[in-house]
């Protein structure tokens, strides 16, 4: 097989888990192939291949979706145009005409192509298509994947859908889509005493069979807190399955080549029909994506964990397993888990694990404006501790509790979702010390390439008036509220980080609102279940305050794991005893 692109031979025996899967792609007798798996283990160049056998050898009206129209593009120009100029049997089928051959859109003889992204939903209503090929489907829309299906009705049983992405969530309609087919798996024999074995699933450190590696005093510094990579990259193995076997594959280009030359692909659902096939595979599979990559990555994404942040572990769960992140919060009947959360300390007293404390206010006008309010203490690896709540009447008694308290004037957030102009007005009389926040439903912000729970951006605090937009802007934090739902709430019921609350310091106002919000498993389009959060009650208003909590702690990187250096420094700090524990002027 060759890659066009890259002009790189992959020879079939070096390849034998692809050569495989393109086999059954030609089978007339297949019309749908779900296949999920890891980033960059083949999966485009798996679908280039394809759609080269389409063109030349079954040709058919052909549409490329991928999840967005500016993706679509990209793609073209980067990898379909020139595969389509390099290889020979393609090339000699372009139509050299301008009009019938376009970024998205060329007209091969019999098998006109379309390429179009899942967010352009006129291209997915209108032509129907013979083959379809739908690319990062975990993307698109609701419904959309669904949709996709019914452009083939009229050609009957000779059709193609194939589906291929690296996976999202459980039971979403990409991972529904997978159950329908085979399910099948890239078994492995061992060479010592023959047991098939899969490489899908990782395993656990403690029990036998699947990835390992050591960690002692050799592999680990205690001190740093942080392991030894060049004595750990000679430990990581994935070990054979069968109790009684003590073969181990390690991480070199003889052990990863035998796994893709020598495996077979076997079926974990029987009872599928026999037009639909589904294959997933992992990054560990392939013979070029390194072992060591993948522990350091989930070694680093477990620490993340502890800071409370599970976005790296989704992501590499998702992209570098191929697996399904699978939602492990208890669904709370009650709101009794706030009670375990009780812990014996004194809230005046000094916490040697503080690192920073700040105070979030909700403003509130019916019956008169008045002000609910939360003081909370953060530690490290979420770690975080309530010292009071209440409810104030006037911005001046707000900042005299934030002095009773502690809290430095960078550290009090307002929320500023019903009475904006008011409380940017607060941020400006602090002197720009004071926070604005505004919640948005959502759950995250692309910034700088990455996910974030919030973005900032500036605002007027003269808007409405004659002196607008000649008043120094002020910094409005934007969050996402689904976003930080999706992290208070294992945190309250027990599940993320070490929240908590001091015994008899949660009254019946306060249990009411901060447990308000809850979350259910609701039915999506196209099959499968996902989740949304919901007001179990109409007053959640120490519940927002909570959740700007959460924003705080993010903003100051309290909810991300710090670097050995920086880790060193508060040491020192805290031993020290140089602030208490409590936040300087600077913040």
């Amino acid at each position: 097989m060759i890659d066009p692109v890259r002009h790189v031979k992959w020879s079939s025996q070096d390849n034998q888990f692809l050569r495989e899967f393109m086999e059954y792609l030609a089978d007339p007798t297949v019309n749908t192939v779900v296949v999920v798996c890891s980033a960059q283990s083949a999966k485009t160049l798996t679908v280039l291949a394809a759609l080269g056998y389409f063109i030349c050898e079954d040709p058919g009206p052909i549409l490329w979706v991928t999840f967005s129209e500016k993706e679509a593009k990209k793609i073209s120009n980067m990898r379909i145009q020139p595969m389509f100029e390099m290889c020979a049997p393609i090339a000699e089928r372009l139509p050299k005409s301008r009009i019938k051959r376009k970024t998205l859109e060329i007209y091969f003889p019999g098998a006109p192509f379309v390429l179009t992204g899942a967010d352009t939903v006129g291209a997915l209503q209108s032509t129907p298509y013979r083959i379809v090929i739908c690319d990062e489907a975990r993307s698109y829309k609701p419904g959309v994947l669904d949709m996709i299906s019914k452009r083939f009705r009229s050609y009957g049983p000779n059709y193609k859908k194939i589906v291929i992405s690296t996976p999202n969530m459980e039971n979403d309609e990409l991972d529904m889509a997978f159950k329908e087919g085979d399910q099948r798996e890239w078994m492995v024999p061992c060479p010592k005493c023959g047991h098939d074995n899969s490489f899908f699933e990782w395993g656990r450190q403690k029990d036998p069979g699947g990835m390992k590696w050591d960690k002692n005093e050799e592999t680990f510094d205690t001190e740093r807190d942080e392991y030894r990579w060049d004595a750990l990259r000679q430990t990581i193995r994935f070990c054979c399955w069968n109790e009684e076997c003590d073969h181990a594959w390690r991480d070199v280009p003889p052990d990863r080549k035998w796994i893709a030359n020598k495996g077979h692909w076997v079926a974990q659902n029987p009872n599928a029909p026999s037009n639909v096939r589904s294959r997933r595979w992992n990054a560990l599979v392939p013979t070029w994506p390194m072992w060591e990559d993948q522990v350091r990555e989930f070694l680093k994404a477990k620490k993340a964990m502890e800071w409370g942040d599970p976005a790296p572990l989704k992501d590499h769960i998702n992209e570098t397993r191929g697996g399904n992140w699978s939602d492990r919060l208890k669904y709370a009947k009650d709101d009794k888990y706030l009670k375990e959360r009780e812990v014996v300390y004194d809230p005046r007293a000094v916490w040697e694990q503080e690192i920073k404390r700040f105070m979030t206010i909700d403003v509130q006008g019916k019956g008169g404006r008045h002000y609910k309010w939360v003081v909370r203490a953060w530690g490290p690896k979420a770690w975080t501790r309530k010292l009071a709540h209440g409810v104030a009447w006037s911005r001046d008694e707000c900042m005299a509790v934030a002095a009773e308290w502690g809290v430095s004037p960078l550290c009090v957030a307002w929320d500023a979702g019903n009475w904006a102009s008011e409380v940017y007005g607060y941020v400006v009389e602090s002197g720009y010390k004071n926070k604005a926040l505004k919640g948005d439903d959502r759950w995250n912000f692309r910034v700088d390439k990455q996910q974030m729970l919030y973005q900032v951006s500036p605002a007027d605090p003269a808007i409405g008036t004659n002196m607008a937009g000649r008043v120094r802007p002020i910094e409005l934090y934007v969050w996402a509220k689904y976003g930080v739902l999706d992290r208070l709430l294992p945190m309250m019921q027990g599940t993320l980080g070490q929240w908590e609350v001091p015994v008899g310091g949660v009254d019946e106002e306060y249990a009411l609102e901060v447990t308000a919000m809850g979350r259910r498993e609701v039915p999506k389009r196209g099959g499968g279940t996902g989740y949304e959060f919901f007001n179990k009650r109409k007053d959640d208003h120490y519940s927002d305050c909570e959740q700007m909590q959460i924003i705080c702690a993010a903003a100051t990187n309290l909810l991300s794991a710090p670097t050995p250096l920086e880790e060193a420094a508060a040491s020192r700090n805290i031993s020290a005893g140089d602030t208490g524990g409590r936040v300087n002027e600077e913040g």
